[in-house]
């Protein structure tokens, strides 16, 4: 089953696996000042586990992609570079207050100097948020962060015609994906091109596939279309004589993946859900245990333990994630716990509590 294109059109995961791949090219396209004060002599390490543990369980069907990275300034100073890209479609009153309490609790919980970079591929001019800023009484709060808004680069075509940079390639499938947006048959065309470009443009073939797989993402077309799509790039592999994935292929893979979607959610749907439910939950649990014994010690993570085990909503178990990192006390997170433990207490008796009769 083929989903429309408007509902297809995530960035999520492709900009995952870019900023994976390329992080020097992204922040030498984006933000060359800060590129140029980076000592890439020494490498970068992503810093994926510490992110986690500020920002807590990734949303299913989020609109952003974070990656926190740790870098050399030339001076040999350590600097940690949290890189948001948000994509979400409307704008959000509490983008700024997210980012600065990423922003604080990364600094507050390893004492380190950190930089917030925002990439905004949403498709609204007007939604330009820059800074967080919460004053009272003389007291005053304050993050003012960078902002590429990817829109922009509708008016600079020439530039990005003549970078050598791969998120040049990267914008160019943005910004045509948002102008054909609702023109199939334009959206065809631009994607032929983008491709021929790709082609052209000296990469590995890991390469040239990975930015293969972020075009195909974010230009998604109605199935005739993709099958003209298809032979387009067969003409183009043969002319350029690189054949990393046959039509063949991309054909039997695509309809590979939706036979074997519409099976899987015809027979193990529900069984799936159940079993990836209770899993899921077990992992918080565990996860949640192990901040506990960080944050407060084994005594408080030993009585939390058989607390968390009679909470069975998901949404209560992130709601217990997010006071943990923000209580001091321990006693006073576990006090939350257990008031968790009782509702849920009161909620089976209710369920299971017949109706008198009349």
């Amino acid at each position: 089953m083929r989903k429309p294109v408007a509902d297809r059109d995530d960035y999520d995961s492709p900009w995952k696996d870019l900023l994976d791949r390329w992080q020097r090219p992204f922040l030498e396209f984006f933000f060359p000042r800060i590129a140029a004060d980076i000592d890439w002599s020494r490498g970068f390490e992503f810093l994926d586990k510490e992110l986690q543990k500020v920002t807590r369980r990734a949303v299913v069907g989020r609109r952003y992609v974070d990656k926190l990275v740790k870098v050399w300034r030339p001076g040999g100073e350590e600097t940690w570079v949290l890189i948001h890209t948000e994509v979400q479609g409307e704008p959000d009153p509490g983008f700024a207050r997210r980012l600065y309490t990423y922003h604080s609790r990364l600094m507050d919980r390893y004492d380190r100097p950190v930089a917030t970079l925002v990439i905004l591929a949403d498709e609204r001019r007007d939604w330009r948020p820059e800074r967080y800023r919460h004053a009272l009484w003389g007291c005053e709060a304050v993050l003012v962060f960078p902002v590429v808004k990817l829109l922009d680069f509708k008016t600079r075509p020439a530039e990005l015609e003549a970078s050598a940079n791969p998120f040049a390639l990267v914008v160019l499938a943005q910004v045509a994906a948002v102008a054909t947006k609702r023109d199939p048959s334009a959206r065809l065309d631009r994607k032929i091109a983008l491709t021929r470009r790709l082609y052209r443009f000296g990469l590995s073939r890991d390469e040239v596939l990975s930015l293969y797989a972020f075009i195909d993402w974010v230009m998604t077309l109605p199935e005739p279309l993709e099958d003209d799509y298809h032979r387009a790039i067969q003409a183009i592999e043969e002319a350029e004589q690189m054949r990393y994935v046959t039509t063949a292929e991309r054909i039997g893979m695509r309809k590979g993946m939706e036979r074997g979607m519409e099976r899987g959610m015809e027979r193990g749907m529900e069984r799936g859900m159940e079993r990836g439910m209770e899993r899921g939950m077990e992992s918080e649990r565990a996860l949640l245990q192990r901040q506990a014994r960080r944050r407060f010690g084994d005594a408080v993570a030993e009585r939390a333990a058989a607390l968390l085990a009679l909470i069975r909503a998901p949404e209560t178990l992130e709601q217990l994630g997010e006071a943990l990192l923000d209580d001091a006390d321990g006693e006073v997170w576990l006090t939350a716990v257990q008031a968790q433990t009782e509702r849920a207490d009161d909620r089976i008796d209710a369920a299971g509590d017949p109706s008198p009769a009349g």
